[in-house]
């Protein structure tokens, strides 16, 4: 411990990692606030930190199911039963030939997270958040610029010049799982005279802000911006010099000759969006000095690889890839490697999408994480026979979270689980522990060691950040990195001869000159102090197969799809005369969504100073014609389940759409299973059990669908 006073570290209440500063009196952590030295801001998530940290119902000790999956039935058991139990049926599975049927769901922090070591050395695979959350767009900007996208990086506000274009497009940077500096950082360059563009079919907090607002059909995004990009090229208003350099030969003919139809006016038609809109736009980007694209939940529908293809374009064609106020190519910190490396599996030989008879639709889409969705359809096939979680919640965070539990109770002939062993390793109580075989207490980012080394997020560019211990740990709590390091030294000596995670971490810091006390010393924080821009005229290529832009997409030849298609996503374009509104979720500055650390937090839950309720978002047109008023208790029923939630009417949401808040639903916890809320996730199907749905290169249909609503 550091002792008493500011203390730097890494907040954990949401996924962005900002860097803090902890202020501790007595071995008791009494503020926080954002580390200057990043720039530092930190959000109502990040103070409340400290009330999760000092929750009753923090879990101390390991625990093991004594009842049936689902009855959240536990008695205590030691650390070493524990282990014992995971060596033994990891043990078992490997000398049976199937280690590849062992996957752990977790948010790593880099491919040389611990916890990705150890599955690659059982032989195992990852999956994350990563491929749920925009996998489309990281797969459409490798495609295009061969970069090393991480997640969700994007524009560099702070870059953005005066007159430059930032444009969210289903993006919600003021109230989501984010950077506590983006909003301020994008307000920043209103003031420096950028203009701010929404694009969302619900009015929020971004849009209060914007200089437009643009209304659009859920899922309408790739066709704008085909109309968009049609109407430059039509009109000579792209960046020729950067295309006729940079551009592979013979895409710019071919991409103009795939939107020769794709006229404002057809678009219109898809999107919603008026044609002298598009043109508007269209103008706008041409004249500004950078323009960029900011888009989350835009990204995961299921025709979010014709979107992130769509935006990619857009990009190149107007000059704005790797500039101030364009989309940055991040780079990755130089890490030195932790020898010997345990080789990953090999997901072509192994199956990647295992989903039974369905998976040849995918063998166009190649990434090298798990889909999240599989789990299910991979249990059900018994090719998932260990499944591992950390910092996720599949039996809530999941589309078709109802799949998700029921596969995990399957048993077979023998009455056995076709799920041998379910690990869950969390802070407080979260809804996939009440399945767990086995619970492990996690500690918080106040009293663990751990080190964020990605190309993380809009502050860092690629550094590195320490998160260091400030108190004690509460109970018997152990980070999961340091039980899998223990685990691995248990079952791989020679992949973790290394002494402990903080001799783990020393090793990486060596590849820039640093170690964790010289980073302590350093303010908890290493970087180069630049993220520099066209940084592939420095190279001279792009980081593609051929080393320039690759706008036409040749992989995916065999199925058609070498250029984007403007279409709205199967799942809207179907069902609609029965189920006639689609479903827009959306996320809030209080709650990290599902996890369990937010979800539990009694200051975010609070109807004062919190958040406490996701009533469901109806204009007040439709409400007209489904005769409900405010307040009254509705039913919304998709095709795989329905729920009842009261009416909030609103003209911040366009006529055809129903909204409701992200991340409630829970049944675990004292402060998360209050109140009458509801998940989305009860409401959208198991992506793999709707293949049919999916873009055939991998889009994940995940965060709507279509619903109908009575009383």
């Amino acid at each position: 411990m550091s002792g008493d006073g500011w203390i730097p570290t890494v907040c954990y209440q949401c996924k962005a990692e900002c860097a803090i500063l902890a202020r501790v009196e007595g071995g008791v952590v009494k503020e926080v606030k954002g580390n200057p030295r990043a720039r530092g801001k930190a959000c109502v998530k990040g103070m409340a930190g400290i009330t999760s940290l000092y929750s009753n119902e923090r879990l101390k000790y390991p625990m093991k199911r004594v009842g049936e999956r689902g009855s959240g039935e536990f008695e205590r058991i030691t650390w070493d039963e524990a282990m014992d139990i995971m060596e033994t049926k990891l043990t078992e599975l490997r000398d049976r030939g199937e280690a590849h049927k062992f996957t752990y769901s977790m948010f790593p922090h880099s491919v040389t997270d611990p916890k990705w070591r150890f599955v690659n050395a059982c032989g195992g695979f990852i999956s994350t958040g990563l491929p749920h959350c925009d996998s489309a767009k990281i797969m459409a900007h490798m495609h295009t610029f061969g970069c090393f996208p991480n997640h969700h990086i994007a524009p560099m506000y702070y870059a953005v010049p005066k007159g430059g274009l930032m444009i969210l497009s289903g993006r919600h940077p003021f109230g989501c799982l984010d950077d506590a500096c983006v909003p301020s950082h994008i307000l920043d360059a209103k003031e420096r005279g950028a203009k701010l563009i929404v694009i969302d079919p619900i009015f929020r907090a971004e849009a209060a802000k914007a200089d437009w607002w643009i209304p659009i059909k859920p899922g309408g995004d790739a066709a704008l911006f085909l109309g968009v990009s049609n109407y430059l090229l039509a009109n000579d208003l792209y960046d020729k010099e950067f295309c006729d350099k940079w551009v592979q030969e013979g895409d710019m003919d071919g991409l103009k000759a795939h939107l020769k139809d794709m006229t404002p006016e057809a678009m219109s038609k898809i999107c919603g969006v008026p044609a002298g809109d598009i043109i508007k736009l269209a103008r706008m980007a041409a004249e500004a000095p950078s323009a960029c694209i900011d888009a989350f939940k835009s990204i995961m529908y299921g025709n979010g690889m014709d979107w992130g293809h769509a935006w990619s374009i857009f990009l190149v064609i107007t000059g704005n890839l790797d500039n101030p106020g364009g989309q940055p190519l991040p780079e990755i910190a130089p890490m030195a490697p932790v020898e010997p490396v345990p080789p990953a599996p090999d997901v072509t030989e192994l199956g990647y999408h295992r989903t039974g008879p369905d998976r040849s639709q995918f063998d166009s889409y190649k990434f090298f994480l798990q889909p999240t969705w599989y789990a299910a359809q991979a249990i059900k096939d018994d090719t998932l026979k260990v499944f591992f979680a950390s910092e996720c919640n599949p039996a809530l965070s999941e589309m078709g979270s109802g799949e998700w539990r029921k596969a995990v109770t399957m048993k077979d002939e023998n009455g056995d689980y076709k799920l041998e062993l379910l690990v869950v390793t969390e802070i407080m109580p979260s809804e996939t522990m009440k399945w767990a075989d086995l619970v492990l207490p996690d500690q918080t980012n106040f009293e663990r060691w751990e080190m964020l080394y990605m190309p993380w997020w809009y502050n860092y560019g690629h550094c590195a950040a320490l998160c260091q211990p400030v108190v004690e740990p509460i109970g018997e709590s152990r980070h999961a990195n340091r039980v899998f390091i223990d685990l691995g030294k248990r079952m791989f000596p020679e992949y973790f001869a290394f002494k402990d995670d903080v001799d783990y971490y020393d090793i990486e810091l060596a590849g820039v000159g640093m170690s964790v006390k010289k980073l302590q010393e350093n303010g908890g924080l290493w970087s180069p102090g630049t993220v520099g821009f066209r940084k592939y005229e420095d190279a001279g290529k792009f980081n593609t197969p051929s080393g320039k832009i690759e706008l036409k997409w040749n992989m995916y030849k065999d199925i058609g799809r070498e250029w984007p298609s403007p279409e709205l996503p199967l799942e809207y374009r179907r069902g609609e005369d029965e189920f006639p509104f689609v479903l827009v979720n959306f996320r809030t500055i209080y709650l990290n969504n599902t996890g369990a650390w937010s979800q539990n937090n009694a200051q975010l839950r609070d109807p004062v100073s919190g958040l406490d309720a996701n009533p469901c978002l109806l204009n007040p047109i439709d409400a007209e014609r489904l005769g409900v008023k405010s307040g009254d208790v509705v039913t919304m029923e998709s095709n795989s389940g329905q729920v009842k939630l009261p009416v909030e009417l609103t003209e911040k949401i366009i006529p055809g759409c129903a909204g409701i808040i992200h991340g409630f639903g829970q049944t675990m916890g004292k402060v998360a299973c209050r109140g009458s809320w509801v998940s989305d996730n009860e409401l959208i199907s198991d992506a793999g059990t709707t293949l049919d749905e999916q873009d055939l290169r991998g889009g994940e249909a995940h965060v709507t669908t279509r619903v109908r609503i009575y009383k």
